[in-house]
């Protein structure tokens, strides 16, 4: 019998019951998968937190660690110096040996020898002379980067009272390289044009008067550089990339205008006396070698050695310059922000030292330097030939 709701007799399909719950993990159970803990910077430490915020206070403290015995410079302008000699001092040798000789800035006869057929080896010269200034070039872009981004650790880990010991220092400074010469190469263009365009309006009014131009460069300098001054820490000390560095220093600066002015205007300033003064001397230098007629009577083998001297000085000074103008921006870096979380690149992943090169010599650094070399070989048996 047929039952007149419908139903056949089997009863309505239930729904599957839950899972049972798992059984709680027994005591000391530890996950099969990996957990990956979440960093958290350190708290300042004691150094930073006594970094004072005016502006007196601040350029006095980070003079005093310019100048003392532990300062820990020494080293890292040797290394600058060492990139400089084996990439730029090649080349000034090859001019230094021309003059030596008396054959002027490109041989004797360069134009006139085709006409005589005598140029090949002048033309050889000068194909030497435009290889060896293929790695000057990059060698001499390496070491202003690298002097900027190594004064900038040193200095911060200095002023944070951790300090970096050589090789922390240099792997900092190469993994932040790009980052740093990104942020120079766009700033410096951006200021570049600026600073033509001004100059050339100052030429068009005024003439050609030196003071004003480099008063109008001056004081372009500072208000273009006040913003963008803390870049160089951002990168290093931050550990953050170009434009998020910009955008940060912006923020900075906007919060303590008198101090980044302060500054800025230090290290253009410092910048300006030093190069001055190295301006000055080569030139006193220069007038006496010619008026006394030493290049004529000069010993040729004491060019090599006395160029690669003076190539190395003028790197240490390189690195000395930025280091006068990074020092100011770093303690106010780190005593606005108290932050310096970047700097455990350096410690945590320095460069493997598996040779007595490392960590002066890389991969790039040996090939720009065996080119220069053979440059400076090549160039001076042209000389001789």
């Amino acid at each position: 019998m047929t039952d007149p709701g419908g139903w056949s007799g089997s009863g309505p399909t239930l729904p599957p019951l839950p899972p049972a719950p798992s059984p709680p993990p027994p005591p000391g159970w530890l996950p099969t998968y990996p957990i990956r803990p979440v960093e958290v910077p350190p708290p300042p430490t004691d150094a930073a937190r006594a970094i004072p915020l005016d502006t007196r206070g601040l350029v006095r403290e980070s003079l005093d660690l310019l100048t003392r015995p532990d300062s820990g410079l020494r080293g890292p302008s040797f290394y600058i110096g060492f990139i400089m000699l084996v990439t730029l001092a090649p080349l000034v040798a090859l001019f230094g040996l021309l003059v030596v000789q008396g054959q002027g800035m490109f041989g004797a006869g360069f134009a006139a020898g085709y006409d005589n057929g005598a140029g090949s080896g002048n033309l050889a010269w000068f194909g030497w002379l435009s290889l060896g200034a293929i790695p000057a070039m990059l060698g001499y872009v390496a070491a202003t980067v690298e002097a900027r981004a190594l004064a900038t650790a040193v200095i911060g880990a200095r002023a944070e009272g951790r300090p970096l010991r050589l090789v922390q220092s240099i792997s900092l400074a190469r993994k932040r390289f790009w980052p740093v010469l990104g942020a120079q190469m766009l700033i410096g263009f951006v200021t570049g044009v600026i600073t033509t365009i001004a100059s050339l309006l100052v030429l068009a009014v005024i003439g050609p008067v030196e003071p004003v131009s480099y008063g109008v460069q001056l004081a372009l300098g500072l208000l273009l550089g006040t913003p963008v001054v803390y870049v160089p820490a951002g990168i290093v000390l931050g550990g953050t990339g170009v434009f998020e560095s910009i955008r940060r220093s912006f923020g900075l600066a906007g919060a303590r205008k008198r101090l980044a002015a302060v500054v800025t205007l230090f290290g253009l300033v410092s910048q300006f006396v030093v190069l001055f003064g190295l301006n000055a001397g080569l030139d006193a230098v220069a007038r006496f070698i010619q008026g006394a007629g030493l290049a004529e009577s000069f010993p040729p083998p004491l060019v090599v050695p006395l160029t690669a001297a003076f190539v190395f000085a003028i790197g240490t000074l390189v690195f000395l310059v930025e280091a006068i103008a990074a020092a100011p921006p770093v303690f106010a870096f780190i005593a606005l922000t108290h932050y310096t979380w970047g700097l455990e690149q350096g410690r945590r992943d320095p460069v493997p030292v598996r040779h007595f090169w490392d960590p002066w010599v890389t991969l790039g650094l040996a090939l720009a330097a065996a080119v220069a070399l053979l440059a400076l070989v090549g160039g001076v048996l042209s000389l001789s030939g």
